[in-house]
Order: C-alpha cells, then sequence, then structure tokens
C-alpha cells in the first residue's frame, strides 16, 4: 500500500510542476492534475487536501535532501559560508522557486524556511532566534530573486549583511 500511495504522490507532484510551467496555479484543476498525472481524483484525495499541500511536502524533500547533504546549519556554519551553500541550492531550484513567486506562493517557501530553522531548536531551544534567521536568509534570497539572481553565491556572501 505504501508503494502506491509513494507512486501516486510523485506522479502527484510530477504533473503539478509540468501544469505550473504552462499556466497559474489558480488555473488548474484537481480534474486536469489528475489527468495530468494518470490517477484517478480519489488518489488525490487519498493523499492531499489541496494543491499547496503537494508543494509543501516536495519542499520539504528539498530542504530536507539540501541538510543531510550539506550538513550546513545557520548557528555553526560561518555566515558566508552558509549563504554559498544555500545560494548555490536556490540556483539549483531556480525553476521551482520562480513559479512559486509567479504564483503568488512565496509563502510555501518561506514556511519551508522556518520548518528547517526550527529543526534546530531541539538542539539550541531557541525558537524566537531560529523564526529570526529564518525570516532573514528567506527574505535575502527572495530579494536575490526578485532582482534577477545577478550575484553570484559568493558575491552575495561578501554582502555586508549587518544590521
Amino acid at each position: 500500500m505504501e508503494e502506491k500511495t509513494s507512486y501516486a504522490k510523485s506522479q502527484l507532484t510530477k504533473a503539478l510542476l509540468e501544469l505550473l510551467k504552462k499556466k497559474n496555479m489558480n488555473e488548474i484543476s484537481v480534474s486536469e492534475l489528475c489527468d495530468t498525472a494518470g490517477l484517478s481524483r480519489l488518489s488525490y484525495y487519498r493523499n492531499y487536501t489541496s494543491k499547496e499541500e503537494i508543494l509543501e511536502e516536495y519542499l520539504h524533500g528539498i530542504t530536507t535532501s539540501f541538510l543531510k547533504g550539506t550538513s550546513v546549519n545557520f548557528r555553526t556554519t560561518p555566515q558566508k559560508e552558509f549563504i554559498i551553500h544555500l545560494i548555490t541550492h536556490m540556483q539549483e531550484q531556480k525553476d521551482v522557486v520562480n513559479m512559486l513567486v509567479q504564483n503568488n506562493l512565496s509563502y510555501l517557501l518561506k514556511e519551508a524556511f522556518d520548518e528547517a530553522f526550527l529543526r534546530s531548536v531541539d538542539i539550541y531551544q531557541d525558537p524566537y532566534r531560529c523564526y529570526v534567521a529564518s525570516g532573514a536568509y528567506f527574505n535575502l534570497v527572495y530579494a536575490w530573486f526578485i532582482n534577477g539572481c545577478k550575484e553570484s553565491a559568493e558575491e552575495v556572501s561578501e554582502m555586508d549583511l549587518t544590521i
């Protein structure tokens, strides 16, 4: 049963990302999503309550993979190094981030940042600091995207970001 669920989720995610390349989220019906995925509406409703939930799960997977693959932590990794890893990662996810921004769904990315930063709360017992860091780094990445990703990861890391 888990294999079927995993397959359905994978197909729905692929279909939604494919459709988002062509149209806005609010123009995509559940029926169109399921047709593109080659699944029934029942498969969709068995796994998700909204299209946004598909993206939330997808972003969670990307974030988890990034954190496990790099072992960076905003508390222990030097800021310049952390920014280089973060901007490099966001460059790799440029298409997804652009889709989120174009569809006014950047709040999903912000929630993914919050979740990732809050994972360190168990270690540091300091949720407020995690939210402050999450907001700062999210806004850095968001501003970088809105400005066209002109600077390299190294150039962004060299900016004076003191407040």
